[in-house]
């Protein structure tokens, strides 16, 4: 398998962490959007030209980092896999994921609209918009500290609820400017040091 993209994308590095979890043999090859020759060599893997990216084993190159992971759970055991195949906790983690990459989809934004690669003009930047974004991600991050049980997000067992959680939470306090509305989560935060104790976090963490 290969995998596409950095992980300064937190959607690449939940999707690097879980493969090297699964200790699933694969190779990390770099590539940038926001690099001319990079892109273009991207764009021969996903037609969308965003990361990540995967390429299996049999040549079929998957685009969306929730198919990456469903696949990956695919390929090991029901014991070690990080999503249950069905039952309510399946449910309950899927829905936590999706509230934790809203609010990570919100950061992103407006990582791009007026972070260090901005690609907006500051003079044109919509600041209504933009702040409503820092509240959703706020709201959303906040949501989740509620729902932790401790002292993994699920409760005693590591997820990918803990997975993703901790790769948005990492980019999202990186690069929160100091003007966007303060985020309070020491559940979270702690699951974040913990997690970026453990190898498969740390080889992936491009803040460290």
């Amino acid at each position: 398998m290969k995998l596409y993209g950095s992980f300064g994308s937190p959607f690449t590095r939940r999707v690097g962490t879980t493969l090297l979890l699964y200790q699933l043999k694969h190779e990390h090859v770099v590539l940038r959007g926001n690099i001319p020759e990079e892109l273009e060599q991207l764009k021969k893997i996903n037609p969308l030209a965003r990361v990540p990216a995967l390429e299996t084993d049999e040549g079929i190159a998957l685009v969306d980092s929730v198919t990456i992971l469903d696949y990956l759970d695919q390929q090991v055991g029901a014991d070690i896999r990080l999503i249950p195949q069905k039952g309510i906790e399946r449910t309950k983690i899927l829905n936590l994921v999706g509230i934790a990459a809203g609010a990570a989809e919100k950061s992103v934004s407006c990582y791009y609209e007026e972070g260090i690669n901005a690609k907006r003009p500051a003079e044109k930047v919509h600041r209504p918009w933009v702040d409503k974004m820092y509240a959703q991600t706020k709201d959303g991050l906040e949501a989740i500290e509620k729902m932790i049980k401790g002292p993994w997000v699920m409760g005693d067992d590591l997820t990918q609820a803990d997975v993703s959680v901790v790769c948005f939470w990492d980019f999202i306090k990186t690069h929160r400017p100091e003007s966007a509305p303060t985020v309070c989560c020491p559940q979270i935060e702690k699951i974040s040091e913990m997690a970026n104790l453990r190898t498969a976090f740390l080889a992936t963490n491009p803040y460290k």
